[in-house]
């Protein structure tokens, strides 16, 4: 049962990992669809474009190689990265309902929310390496 566990806990960050590595590819080759995506107005030229490519492809990268490292190596350590990212995205939309008044977008924020959960298991199940 422990070994289907432990394999069990590792299809999240995979599948995860897969996604978010295509999304900053998607970010980084069309970005008026990834800006579609997350629900922004496409900024056609300057400084906004430049920074919704950058920022975007950034992020999904990040998330991507931290999970597939933490996968190859397995080495919890990993893992933390991509739940800081995904905790302080529901976070930030926790505050801009609280503090600006945006609307709560439980599509978003729950994903957000379950990814987190679902790292942290899967940081759990992965063996704690002190190199």
């Amino acid at each position: 049962m422990a070994k289907v566990l432990s394999l069990a806990v590792r299809v999240p960050p995979l599948l995860l990992c897969i996604l978010f590595g295509f999304l900053g590819i998607r970010s980084m080759t069309n970005p008026d669809r990834a800006a579609t995506f997350f629900g922004y107005a496409f900024p056609n030229t300057g400084l906004g474009l430049s920074s919704f490519v950058g920022h975007s492809v950034s992020w999904a990268l990040t998330i991507a190689l931290c999970l597939a490292l933490g996968l190859i190596r397995k080495e919890r350590s990993w893992f933390y990265p991509a739940m800081m990212l995904f905790g302080f995205f529901a976070l930030g939309r926790i505050a801009a309902t609280l503090f600006h008044g945006a609307p709560v977008h439980p599509e978003r924020l729950l994903p957000e929310l379950a990814f987190t959960g679902l790292l942290y298991l899967a940081a759990r199940q992965t063996p704690h390496t002190s190199r």
